[in-house]
């Protein structure tokens, strides 16, 4: 069967749904917009023609604030990694970032045995590849909802209180609004879990009439949808 490929629409759907997932969840992990503050900071251009405002926001593991000598800054406060101070790094959001990296990481590995499918490669120590992978797609869903779950845990930590108010407690963020990374995430655990489903779609269409017809006859590139 080497060198043999079987293309369908629901198995591309199924790698594109997980490709969205896995660059959105990136994307949530890096930016420093999970939560944004109520300050405006006014920032000049050199020649002094114009001003832009911005708003101190911060994220999982950066920020982005006024530093000392008046400039918008952003960067990282994990120090440390894991191991910086929990008044500095909270212990909720080291839980969700450990789990939003290790499901992501998952995910990943997942896209890349996807692609052992289109070489009509369907069993795996007797099991069936597709449910395999929806299986460990499943729990990085899981993983990544979880660390959702927990973040909100870290809004009554000083850090947040400093930005929020000092009314800021778990799950109610005073005065700062959510901001685009948090929806960013949210997004991409949805896709996560379809993905799980849609392994099951695309084992489905790999093993229709017209695919298996197809493949009986020899072709080396089947393409149904």
């Amino acid at each position: 069967m080497c060198g043999k490929l079987l293309i369908t629409a629901r198995g591309v759907t199924w790698f594109l749904t997980t490709v969205l997932a896995c660059m959105t969840l990136l994307a949530a992990i890096v930016l420093p917009t999970w939560l944004i503050g109520p300050e405006l900071i006014p920032i000049e251009n050199g020649d002094g023609n114009f001003t832009i405002y911005r708003q101190p926001s911060v994220g999982i593991y950066n920020r982005c604030k006024r530093m000392g000598g008046g400039e918008y800054n952003c960067g990282n406060f994990d120090l440390y990694g894991l191991a910086t101070d929990p008044s500095i790094f909270p212990v909720p959001w080291k839980f969700t970032m450990t789990l939003m990296c290790v499901g992501t990481i998952l995910l990943a590995m997942t896209l890349v045995c996807t692609l052992t499918t289109c070489f009509r490669v369907h069993t795996f120590c007797g099991r069936s590849v597709y449910k395999l992978i929806g299986i460990f797609q499943g729990v990085a869903a899981m993983m990544v909802l979880c660390g959702f779950i927990i973040y909100p845990l870290g809004w009554s930590e000083p850090r947040v209180k400093s930005l929020c108010g000092l009314d800021a407690e778990a799950y109610y963020p005073s005065d700062c609004n959510l901001g685009e990374a948090l929806y960013l995430g949210a997004t991409g655990v949805m896709l996560a879990f379809f993905s799980a489903i849609g392994s099951a779609r695309a084992e489905s269409a790999y093993y229709s009439v017209k695919a298996q017809q197809r493949m009986e006859e020899g072709q080396v590139l089947v393409c149904v949808p």
